[in-house]
């Protein structure tokens, strides 16, 4: 077993990636955008009813929240099965904190119990070489006791899927359900998790692997990670670099950044009083750095992709870089095609709002105080956890700005998925000609 998608990643043809970011809660809105995305391609596929986004990505790889909805969606979930697990597992998880904030640093802020229990239930005991993902898939988590960044994928060819010796467990082995909430394991919200590593002579475990959640390293966006795991011999894949042969798709799950500034009242912001910052503790000062450190590595991330790529609809980096329209590439040729997608959980004025804004998005003007609750990673709220959804509903309906812009204040628009776009080079070829094989039962 676990060769079953061998003949897929070796065949000939240009691949499809997917790439989920963490965001706990926030996932909802990455399955919103999702939703959009295997509507317009399962229209393209001929056969709308049958198709999962499986059929269409051969990798699909998400940190944290996104290892989850990575995971259900290799198994050949519909987005609009998990959207329904999302709404019932959010509120039991995050139902009662067990400490208030400030002593999270001590205990962790949940139980895992809730966690536990629905993937035990939905995930069973299948392990990475199940034959039941039927596509491929990359969960990212960080082992603490080693200090080590680790991409597990599914691909019978990489180097670690089979066991060395006789006493480590095969990383083939591993069970999904412990991969996939040693990824989600949130440091300050939960506890690490323990996967079993090795076995003494008498097939007892004897070693454990301590995972937290895969945002504590650079890989909380993936998107650069699977672009390198594709193309490392080690991983298996070998995929060939190009923009006719490596489709990256990625997806946020909303643009946040904390920012202390100046109170302005003459301009609407998210920005938080400086006087407030002033006033915290050395402790919180730290654990506000600390929190910036996902955004900042995944600006630089999605900077150096767009650099390998010319995408369509290139996203806006900050105010000194902008959308990078007229940067030159870092290789002759672009090395893929790329597109990055979020939503920016920002409140601004309209001469600075872009498309992917919140207030843009679903077209009213919002209170900062409003958004600040959506920028949480656990939030059980149905209202809000909803309004999460819609965002993403809307990213994936919206005109974005077109890397044709010369001027932004008259921007080029495009819809940001439509019939030619991801681009149809890349659909399956067998897409209008025969029916996708019956979906995976659940459970």
């Amino acid at each position: 077993m676990g060769a079953h998608l061998r003949e897929r990643f070796q065949r000939p043809g240009p691949k499809r990636i997917l790439s989920l970011d963490g965001g706990g809660s926030r996932g909802l809105l990455s399955l919103g955008f999702l939703q959009q995305l295997e509507d317009q391609l399962g229209q393209r596929s001929g056969d709308p009813d049958r198709f999962r986004l499986a059929h269409y990505f051969d990798l699909i790889g998400g940190t944290s929240t996104g290892a989850i909805i990575a995971t259900t969606l290799a198994l050949e979930w519909k987005v609009r099965d998990v959207v329904e697990l999302y709404f019932k597992l959010l509120p039991a998880i995050f139902e009662r904190p067990q400490v208030p904030g400030p002593l999270r640093v001590l205990i962790p802020a949940f139980k895992n119990t809730a966690l536990t229990k629905a993937l035990q239930e939905y995930l069973g005991d299948r392990t990475l070489r199940s034959e039941d993902l039927k596509t491929g898939l990359a969960i990212h988590a960080k082992r603490i006791d080693s200090g080590s960044a680790w991409i597990l994928v599914n691909n019978p060819d990489w180097c670690y899927f089979e066991s060395k010796d006789k006493i480590g467990v095969a990383n083939g082995d591993f069970y999904l359900r412990d991969l996939v909430q040693g990824s989600a394991a949130a440091p300050t919200y939960f506890n690490d998790v323990r996967v079993p590593l090795a076995h003494n002579k008498r097939g007892d475990v004897s070693g454990y692997a301590h995972f937290f959640d895969g945002g504590v390293s650079p890989n909380n966006n993936p998107g650069l990670q699977l672009l390198l795991t594709v193309t490392e011999p080690a991983f298996g894949f070998n995929w060939p670099a190009g923009e006719q042969n490596l489709l990256l798709w990625s997806v946020g799950t909303g643009y946040v950044r904390k920012r202390f500034e100046k109170r302005n009242r003459k301009r609407r912001s998210s920005a938080k009083p400086i006087a407030d910052f002033r006033r915290l503790m050395y402790s919180s000062k730290v654990m506000a750095a600390l929190e910036g450190y996902n955004h900042d590595i995944s600006q630089q991330q999605v900077t150096t992709l767009q650099m390998l790529a010319n995408p369509r609809f290139p996203w806006f980096v900050n105010s000194e870089v902008r959308m990078q329209i007229n940067t030159q590439l870092l290789t002759r040729e672009p090395a893929l095609t790329y597109q990055r997608y979020d939503a920016r959980l920002e409140v601004d004025e309209d001469e600075f709002r872009r498309p992917e804004h919140i207030e843009s998005l679903l077209g009213k003007a919002m209170k900062p105080g409003e958004v600040d609750k959506l920028r949480k990673l656990d939030i059980k709220d149905p209202e809000l956890l909803d309004v999460l959804y819609r965002v993403g509903e809307a990213l994936g309906a919206a005109q974005l700005m077109s890397r044709a812009t010369t001027d932004e204040a008259n921007p080029a628009l495009g819809p940001a998925i439509s019939a030619d776009w991801p681009p149809t080079s890349f659909d399956p070829a067998n897409w209008q000609q025969t029916a996708m094989p019956p979906p995976l039962p659940q459970g």
